[in-house]
């Protein structure tokens, strides 16, 4: 093989290895969950895992949107149920059944849905701006965006809206209340 013909194949891996690192950089995996029958999502990089709900212990005198505390692994984990918070009316006949777990500020939450549905790759130009009736909703400032998939089949558009779970979780309350209980249990 000549020095030419190395030297092309060389260039050829490089330029493919800079498209993937390029077309990596554009992609961005969330988790689609549900919630009120309705579609949200979060980048997989605000979770640290998902778990079945667990048996939970209510904390007396919290905000009505925490549901209570359980151990996982030695940690204590507060559990935010995110229909209260954000005041759904929630179908009873709707039970609940994956819990998201995330760290923010070195406290342990996890977000009760109601059922964690896929994983997806979505290009990051995808991610549009959250429109004003869906930020009547739920306030704007913990949205991310929407991300729009245009159907093939015709029967329309399948929109999912993308939380920032970090800001959600920042809250001073949900912040004290998550100290107050590593304070407690070291």
């Amino acid at each position: 093989m000549s020095d030419n013909n190395l030297q092309n194949i060389i260039q050829n891996v490089a330029n493919e290895n800079s498209a993937s690192k390029k077309q990596a950089e554009e992609i961005a995996q969330i988790i689609v969950f549900e919630l009120d029958k309705e579609e949200y999502a979060l980048k997989i990089t605000d979770l640290r895992e998902i778990i079945s709900l667990p048996t939970i212990t209510p904390i007396p005198n919290a905000p009505e949107f925490i549901r209570g505390i359980f151990n996982l692994r030695g940690k204590i984990v507060v559990i935010v149920d995110l229909e209260k918070r954000f005041n759904f009316k929630k179908d009873d006949s709707i039970i609940s059944k994956h819990v998201i777990i995330t760290e923010v500020n070195g406290n342990d939450f996890g977000v009760v849905v109601d059922e964690v549905k896929e994983v997806l790759r979505v290009p990051v130009s995808s991610i549009k701006p959250t429109p004003q009736l869906i930020s009547s909703k739920i306030h704007a400032e913990y949205l991310s965006g929407v991300i729009v998939f245009d159907s093939d089949s015709g029967s329309g558009s399948r929109i999912i809206v993308l939380l920032d779970l970090p800001k959600l979780l920042e809250d001073k309350e949900l912040l004290d209340l998550g100290s107050a209980i590593k304070q407690t249990t070291k």
